[in-house]
């Protein structure tokens, strides 16, 4: 795929030269790629907005594989506790579980899609994609394209419920 060096205007062009070359199932694998890159850094960025270390951050989210566990995990970290369905209109949401379904299956060899349904769905994709970029900008000043911010030492406990005791320092 691509880095998100790239910014998002490029990873759409991308995926409209794939659509215009005749390669939709291609497109469509790389807009769901897309948008679950998008989806996954801006969770990075939630942990991180939570206290989180940047190193701890990614360990949390390392575990969090797949759509599912993206969907699932994202009122954990989201500051008013929304579920991640909740940030896009629905027909929107729907666009991108019909794809990231879609794709899952021609990853697995269980389906084939013909071409016009690959084209079709990727470019509704590239609409959700947008939608989801601009509803992230609105609600949280991050729409996963930016860099992300480090934070290198750590600001959770800051109100602890337990007792807490200073460790002990590594000789």
């Amino acid at each position: 795929m691509y880095p998100i060096h790239l910014g998002f205007d490029d990873a759409i062009e991308r995926i409209q030269e794939l659509r215009r070359n005749g390669h939709s199932a291609e497109a469509l694998l790389s807009s769901v790629f897309s948008t679950e890159k998008t989806l996954r850094r801006t969770l990075r960025q939630l942990v991180v907005s939570a206290g989180f270390t940047s190193k701890q951050s990614q360990a949390l989210c390392s575990t969090i594989r797949g759509f599912g566990a993206i969907k699932k995990n994202w009122p954990v970290f989201d500051p008013n506790g929304r579920n991640l369905p909740s940030l896009l209109p629905s027909d929107e949401w729907k666009n991108i579980t019909v794809a990231v379904e879609m794709r899952n299956k021609l990853v697995h060899g269980t389906r084939v899609y013909d071409s016009a349904i690959c084209d079709q769905q990727s470019e509704a994709m590239i609409r959700a994609l947008s939608a989801l970029r601009h509803s992230f900008q609105d609600v949280y000043g991050f729409d996963g394209w930016e860099r992300l911010a480090v934070r290198r030492k750590p600001r959770i406990h800051l109100d602890p419920k337990v007792k807490i005791q200073k460790a002990e320092p590594e000789n």
